[in-house]
């Protein structure tokens, strides 16, 4: 990296200064969002001034006898960065704290964030970090006071509030913790660090295979998280595939009685013949039974835990079909609106101090929640709560705020559900009664059925909607009854294969295996998809995946070791907890770095080749959409004009005759549903874009869309 360039962003804008700094020794609020420094001004002052300093807005209000000026960054204007460009040097390890328009294309728009915030810290007095209080903003902060502002520490406070509402910004700038939050900034910075190491050099070392063996310079990479996480994919994906399908045959009847018809399930599960379940609907069918065995039970259902963000993730994408990315991204924007806590914590606590009674009384000024806010405000305000427990932040709540109008769909829906979570959890119990019963035919056969009914709702008032939870009564028998088996059902069925990871079950995996951060993970699965290492909902690797996998396991197996990144992942809690190990991270992060480069580069002719074949294998697999509807042969499949480039979908049948064809979108993303038109019989597909994905029918010519 020029040391020229990286020094010209810390000149001293002098015609700038005289503009922003006309009020003197005030103090500069650094936000990490600029709608989070709009609300941090609102709530500090009545009268909110607000000026642009090279199109950066920036925020001046007085509280008391201080004068503060806020402004925000863009989330990260500082990253690691290394002088060694060329792609096929390595090991990396002489790393810098560059600003982000060095590193990355949007020059313009970082510098001149850098220089307004530089320009306004020349006449600061005080400086706050005011950036999300988790690892993650506090190394945002932190970097822009210390490369940015060249901030002196003894002139640094920290901001801590987990909603942007009035009340709660204002008692965090009462309450300013002294000085940088070392802890969390150390952990995060140590993260960055051994990311980065493990990242670039093990992703160089593929590369340089892959360029051993071909020109390809396609983008290919591994890293810390990523590689046992695809390992759980490949692992699931082999499981699936040499899985053995045996048939089994289940009995049913229908039964008849004084009291109403039922259907009830054959005692035995799983009968392994065919000639067996037979004979069983032979000796049943029309015969009489009586009732031998009724059980009743009474079972209570616990209220379930607040959300933190992987239990949120996980229910948005089992409820809505949301992705964790998605989620999250919704969920911020609920938290800059006010309307909810911040949603990057791992916490299933609920402090009293958020004062429950009157976040549930603000609801109850909502329509839809009038009902169930009334309903609380009468009870003891006692939660439930899980074990999971973030030092930073309590579980997500909403605050009580009332949307503005322009709230859009999918943000309605994640806010309501987060609304009636914290509703649910300050319900009763449920109770629910149970019902066993077992039917004799003769001495030999005997029948079963459950079911059950809701007793007292509790909790279940508020989160009915969402509960998965169903109701299934039983006519009102009692032993000794008699009852007729009309009709017998006998069904072939197989043993199921595993399931296919998706979102929720995924990041339930990672969570479980503690790989990455509460804030991390769905980034991660992101990835794994634009590196074209897996596709689909239900998550299916690639053949490159598979490679990759492989590859790794053959030659460096620790690098997608469970045990290692999981390892890693405590020491970094040790960190954030105060413990003094940083050295002794890095240093073990560079010894395995330098073992890890030295087995693959061993073997780097046979890397190039696995790897080149898979990256054939892959696009061709991503480029097949289905089959031909017209000449039932080939495949449709998506090809690239050579002449302009423009994308659109052609037979691989084409030599022999056939000639359907249809343009393509020429942006986004595409990916394949495995679904056909019920019109036409083309392929159905996926356009993901800069907005939100679209499906559609790939035959332009179908009369669905005329």
């Amino acid at each position: 990296m020029n040391k020229t360039l990286y020094k010209e962003y810390y000149k001293d804008f002098t015609y700038l200064t005289k503009k922003a700094n006309s009020v003197s020794k005030y103090t500069l609020v650094i936000c990490e969002k600029a709608d989070a420094a709009k609300r941090i001004a609102n709530a500090l002052g009545e009268k909110v001034t607000t000026f642009n300093i090279l199109n950066s807005p920036v925020h001046r209000v007085k509280r008391g006898s201080e004068e503060y000026i806020i402004c925000s960054a863009v989330g990260h204007l500082y990253n690691l960065g290394t002088t060694r460009e060329k792609r096929d040097v390595f090991p990396i390890f002489d790393l810098t704290w560059y600003p982000l328009n060095v590193l990355e294309k949007r020059k313009n728009y970082i510098s001149n964030k850098i220089k307004a915030i530089l320009t306004l810290s020349n006449n600061a007095g005080k400086f706050v970090n005011a950036c999300d209080y988790d690892v993650e903003g506090s190394v945002i902060g932190h970097n822009i006071l210390r490369y940015g502002c060249k901030a002196e520490s003894s002139k640094v406070f920290r901001a801590k509030f987990s909603t942007l509402t009035k009340e709660e910004v204002s008692n965090a700038f009462d309450h300013l913790k002294v000085g940088v939050d070392f802890s969390l900034v150390r952990a995060g910075v140590t993260r960055h660090i051994i990311d980065y190491i493990w990242g670039i050099n093990l992703s160089r070392v593929l590369l340089s295979a892959l360029q051993h063996s071909t020109n390809n310079v396609r983008a290919i990479s591994t890293g810390r998280v990523q590689g046992p996480t695809l390992k759980f994919i490949v692992d699931r994906e082999i499981e699936i595939r040499s899985f053995v399908t045996k048939p089994y045959w289940t009995v049913k009847a229908f039964v008849n009685s004084s009291n109403g018809k039922f259907y009830a399930e054959y005692l035995k599960d799983k009968i392994d013949t065919q000639s067996e379940a037979l004979l069983i609907k032979e000796e049943n069918e029309g015969k009489e039974g009586v009732v031998d065995q009724l059980r009743k039970m009474t079972v209570q259902i616990v209220p379930p835990t607040p959300f933190n963000i992987g239990d949120l993730q996980k229910d948005a994408f089992r409820l809505f079909g949301f992705s964790p990315s998605l989620t999250l991204s919704i969920a911020e924007r609920l938290y800059l609106n006010a309307l909810i806590s911040y949603p990057r914590t791992n916490s299933q606590k609920l402090p009293a101090s958020i004062n429950y009674f009157k976040i549930i009384k603000e609801l109850g000024r909502q329509t839809e929640y009038q009902k169930e806010a009334a309903i609380l405000m009468k009870t003891k305000l006692v939660p439930k709560e899980g074990e999971k427990y973030d030092p930073a932040h309590p579980s997500i709540y909403p605050t009580g705020e009332i949307p503005p109008i322009e709230i859009d769909g999918r943000q309605k829906k994640l806010y309501d559900l987060i609304v009636r979570r914290f509703f649910s959890v300050f319900g009763d119990n449920a109770f629910k009664e149970r019902m066993q019963l077992s039917i004799k035919v003769g001495n030999k056969y005997f029948w079963k059925v459950s079911g059950g009914r809701n007793l007292y709702l509790g909790w279940l008032v508020f989160y009915e909607k969402y509960s998965e939870r169903e109701e299934r009564a039983l006519p009102p028998l009692e032993v000794g009854d008699k009852v007729l088996i009309e009709n017998v059902i006998v069904n072939e069925k197989f043993n199921k294969r595993p399931p296919r990871y998706n979102y929720g079950s995924l990041l339930e995996k990672m969570e479980e295996e503690n790989l990455g951060t509460k804030s991390t993970r769905a980034e991660i699965i992101e990835t794994l998809y634009k590196r074209g290492y897996i596709m689909g909902d239900s998550i299916t690797p690639t053949n490159l995946g598979f490679q990759i996998i492989q590859i790794l396991s053959r030659y460096s197996n620790k690098i997608i070791s469970t045990e290692l990144t999981r390892d890693l992942e405590r020491k970094l809690e040790d960190i954030e907890n105060g413990n003094d190990i940083f050295n002794e991270v890095l240093e073990d992060t560079f010894y395995f770095t330098l073992q890890a480069i030295n087995d693959l580069m061993l073997n780097i002719e046979d890397v190039g080749q696995d790897l080149e074949q898979a990256l054939r294998e892959t696009f061709y697999e991503k480029s097949i959409l289905g089959k031909c509807p017209q000449c039932k042969d080939g495949n449709l499949i998506i090809i690239r004009n050579k002449n302009n480039g423009k994308r659109f979908i052609g037979c691989t049948n084409y030599k022999n005759g056939c000639r359907a064809s249809s343009p393509l979108p020429q942006s986004g993303v595409i990916q394949n549903t495995g679904k056909t038109c019920s019109t036409c019989g083309w392929p159905i597909i996926i356009v993901k874009g800069k907005r939100r994905p679209w499906k559609l029918c790939t035959n332009i010519k179908c009369n669905r869309k005329k």
